[in-house]
C-alpha cells in the first residue's frame, strides 16, 4: 500500500513538474545574493564551473548552473526576488546570455543593478555582418563588440583567442550610448546590417599569449580560483552578515597572525 501511495505521489509530482515547466524559481538554501553560473553550449566546456558553484555552496554563498538556454528560468528567479543581489558568470554561449539579462533589467520600467558579471571567451551569436568574421576564414576578424547593459556595477571580460575563434569577444558598455535603454533583442533586428553603436568599452584580461589553444576554463585553475574569489567578493552584501570563516581575505588574515607566545606572566 506504502509503495502504491509512493508511486502515485512520485507520478502526480511528475505531472505537477510537467504543467509548470521548468521556468520555475530556484529553490536556494541560502538568504543573500545569488550567483548565476551559465555554461557554454556541449562543444564549450565549461567544467570550470562546477568547482566554483561546490567551493560557494561550501561558504554558504547560493550559486546554481545555468544553461545558455536559461533566460527565462534566470529572468524569472531575479524577479521573484528583485531585492536579492545578482552575480552573473558566463562561458562561451553562457557569457553571451549574461549580458542579456544585464541589458533586460537596463530597461527604464525595469532598472535593477547587477552587482558583478564575469564573462569567459564570450561568443557574439548576433554576427557576423562581414565574411571575414567566421570561423577559418581568409584574414579573419574577431567579432564585432558585444553590449552589455550599463546596469552592470562590475564587469570582468577574460579573453582566450585562438586563430579562427569565434570566442573572444570584445565587451562593451551601453553607458551613455544609443542603445542604453533599448530591449536587448535590438541586437538581432541588426543582424544583417551593421547600425554605428557608440559605448564604453570593457577592459578584458587578455590571456591569449600564454598559449591558449582552446575557448575552456577547465585548463586554468588561477583562473577558477580568480572566478571564484571575484565571486566571494561580490557576494559581500551590506545587507546580510558573513561569518569571517566564510570571508574571501578571513582566511589570508587568519593565517598572518602570530602563534600565541603566552601571557606577560609566563614569560615573566
Amino acid at each position: 500500500m506504502k509503495t502504491q501511495h509512493a508511486v502515485r505521489a512520485l507520478a502526480g509530482l511528475a505531472l505537477t513538474l510537467a504543467v509548470v515547466g521548468c521556468h520555475e524559481p530556484t529553490v536556494w538554501p541560502y538568504t543573500g545574493p545569488r550567483v548565476y553560473l551559465i555554461q557554454g553550449t556541449d562543444k564549450e566546456r565549461s567544467d570550470g564551473l562546477a568547482p566554483v558553484r561546490d567551493a560557494l555552496l561550501e561558504h554558504e554563498i547560493n550559486a546554481a548552473i545555468y544553461s545558455p538556454d536559461d533566460w527565462l528560468k534566470i529572468v524569472i528567479d531575479i524577479d521573484k526576488d528583485p531585492d536579492e543581489e545578482a552575480i552573473l558568470v558566463g562561458h562561451g554561449h553562457g557569457a553571451f546570455l549574461c549580458t542579456q539579462v544585464v541589458r533586460h533589467y537596463a530597461q527604464h520600467h525595469k532598472t535593477k543593478f547587477i552587482k558583478r558579471v564575469i564573462t569567459v571567451d564570450a561568443f557574439n551569436k548576433d554576427w557576423p555582418h562581414r565574411c571575414e568574421m567566421r570561423p577559418g576564414a581568409k584574414n579573419q576578424v574577431p567579432p564585432e563588440p558585444m553590449p552589455i547593459g550599463h546596469n552592470a556595477q562590475f564587469v570582468h571580460n577574460v579573453i582566450q583567442r585562438t586563430p579562427g575563434s569565434a570566442w573572444g569577444t570584445d565587451i562593451v558598455s551601453t553607458r551613455n550610448s544609443n542603445v542604453a535603454e533599448e530591449h536587448p533583442y535590438y541586437w538581432y533586428d541588426n543582424y544583417w546590417y551593421t547600425r554605428p553603436f557608440t559605448g564604453q568599452p570593457i577592459a578584458a584580461t587578455d590571456l591569449t599569449s600564454k598559449g591558449v589553444d582552446h575557448e575552456t576554463i577547465d585548463n586554468d585553475r588561477a583562473l577558477v580560483d580568480r572566478i571564484l574569489t571575484l565571486c566571494r567578493q561580490a557576494a559581500l552584501s551590506p545587507f546580510h552578515y558573513t561569518p569571517l570563516e566564510h570571508h574571501p581575505h578571513g582566511e589570508a588574515s587568519r593565517s598572518k597572525q602570530p602563534a600565541n607566545r603566552g601571557t606577560k606572566a609566563a614569560r615573566g
